[in-house]
């Protein structure tokens, strides 16, 4: 009943989800104004229970952060294609999707290009070149943006030039601009229009897909050399291996860390540090794909690539892959890191504002709870208590945790600015105190932070004056700040886009610089 429903007024329900996401936000944010003048008791308790709250995610993100730096430590260790080399194939789980053998394992890395200088897809293509795994079972696919492909084609085949005989395959292809239907900007077409005629092109050559291991990397990311051996490890070894992705934990930004401003290094550290904790401590089932993750190809065509009208590839896909496996899909991390670049502009100025728009751009994966919900709706084969867990994730991530620290700062004098009386009554006399002092005790946690973060950044540049050096340290409680800002405003902007019905059109791609 409720699916027919669903199906019949599409349109009407997806507004009605979409208006939804940005009416929660809105609300929340607002809490203070409305709750101080109509209740005043239930604010205070909502921005006591808030505090407590934060301080239970800072103690579990810590946590976090520690058994994710010793899984890592534990995983660089090992020698991955030596472990790759001592697989029984008689004894691994799920044969009917496993490969013959060692050797016929294949990956296709799909790299969408889009303006990328020659510099940064030299470093790339470098790290796939270093690696432990034989190369020569690798089929390196780009799919390169039209506008730009009179350069980036000839600077890919100018930095493979005789190291193309070490790849199994290498193919490019052009995707066209203006395709109606197309969302501008986003990877998403990119990625299918190279991804489809990959899969094409393979068929036609007879290869054997499901011995495919597929992985799709950005133009910037510089594979450590025990990546795909790790990564070809880890598939061999999982059972179901089309019901899962496959992703790192540790995504580092060292490429040009200490070039950038300390804005842009702050949000790179938050990315590195929260990716990792969160892997640790979250239930795998609710977590979604971002940036760089593999799956089997077969798992890629059973889920029709991306969605090439939307802005936003990273979490689509899983979503596309959840759904086709009806809710049984999930992710299984693994520690071997890539690096990729972090926000880079021309100047102080620029670099910020590239920051902001990047994030913006992050924050419109908020389309996912509109479709994803509205899948929910149609799909009786998922269960029901998944379907209320993922909702309760959904506000958690796009509601609560964007506007915590906000309310946490500014809440209390937001309620006493529209109702003074509000300091003069019992329940709310001790509040500020109470919260001070939960506060304080959670700055602590900036500690472990920076110890955590000083051991995936390269070290500081020797050269640096003792001042910038002494700013470094300081990037901990600068965070607060982050969190206020650019953790902030791109959220809610792009929240509140959605919410008026205004689609985030022509996608903005972050330039690398080199």
């Amino acid at each position: 009943m409720l699916e027919n429903l669903v199906i019949k007024y599409d349109k009407q329900v997806h507004r009605m989800l979409e208006l939804s996401l940005g009416m929660l936000t809105w609300a929340l944010l607002s809490s203070p104004i409305w709750l101080g003048l109509l209740y005043p008791p239930a604010i205070v308790y909502l921005l006591t229970f808030f505090t407590v709250y934060w301080s239970y995610m800072a103690f579990r993100h810590t946590m976090g952060m520690y058994i994710g730096y010793r899984n890592y430590k534990r995983e660089m260790a090992q020698d991955w294609m030596d472990e790759c080399n001592k697989l029984n194939f008689s004894l691994l789980p799920d044969t009917g999707t496993l490969p013959q053998s060692l050797a016929d394992v294949r990956h296709l890395f799909l790299i969408p290009v889009y303006s990328e200088p020659e510099g940064v897809l030299r470093d790339t293509i470098g790290s796939i070149l270093s690696q432990t795994f034989p190369t020569e079972q690798v089929v390196l696919v780009f799919a390169v943006e039209e506008k730009y492909s009179d350069t980036v084609v000839p600077n890919i085949y100018k930095i493979i030039n005789e190291s193309e005989r070490k790849f199994h395959k290498v193919k490019h292809y052009v995707h066209p601009a203006g395709i109606p239907g197309e969302a501008i900007g986003a990877a998403a077409a990119n990625r299918t229009w190279g991804a489809k005629h990959a899969v094409d092109d393979l068929r036609a050559e007879g290869e054997n897909l499901r011995n495919y291991i597929f992985s799709t990397i950005d133009a910037d990311h510089v594979l450590n050399n025990q990546y795909i051996a790790r990564l070809t490890h880890l598939y061999l070894t999982a059972d179901r291996r089309d019901y899962h992705y496959y992703s790192t934990a540790v995504h580092l930004f060292n490429n040009n860390l200490w070039r950038v401003p300390s804005m842009m290094r702050i949000e790179a550290n938050a990315v590195t540090l929260g990716s990792l904790s969160d892997w640790v401590v979250s239930n795998r089932e609710f977590k979604d794909t971002f940036s760089s993750y593999s799956s089997s190809l077969q798992t890629l065509i059973d889920a029709d690539f991306w969605d090439v009208s939307l802005g936003v590839d990273d979490t689509i896909f899983y979503w596309r892959a959840f759904f086709v496996r009806n809710g049984d899909f999930d992710g299984v991390p693994h520690y071997i890191p890539y690096s990729a670049d972090a926000v880079e502009g021309k100047n102080f100025l620029d670099s910020h504002v590239r920051l902001y728009k990047q994030l913006l751009r992050w924050g419109w994966g908020a389309i996912d709870f509109p479709l994803s919900v509205k899948e929910f709706m149609k799909n009786r084969k998922i269960a029901t208590t998944k379907k209320i867990k993922w909702i309760i994730k959904h506000i958690e991530k796009r509601v609560i945790l964007i506007n915590i620290v906000f309310l946490i700062t500014f809440g209390f004098g937001m309620v006493t600015l529209v109702n003074p009386y509000v300091k003069q009554s019992n329940f709310a006399y001790s509040l500020p105190n109470i919260m001070s002092v939960i506060l304080t005790i959670t700055l602590i946690f900036l500690i472990p932070g920076t110890y955590f973060r000083n051991k995936f950044t390269n070290p500081v540049p020797k050269n640096w004056p003792l001042w910038r050096k002494f700013m470094v340290l300081m990037e901990g409680p600068l965070i607060i700040l982050n969190l206020l800002t650019f953790s902030f405003f791109p959220w809610i902007e792009a929240q509140t886009r959605m919410m008026m019905g205004k689609k985030l059109k022509d996608l903005y791609h972050t330039p690398k610089v080199r």
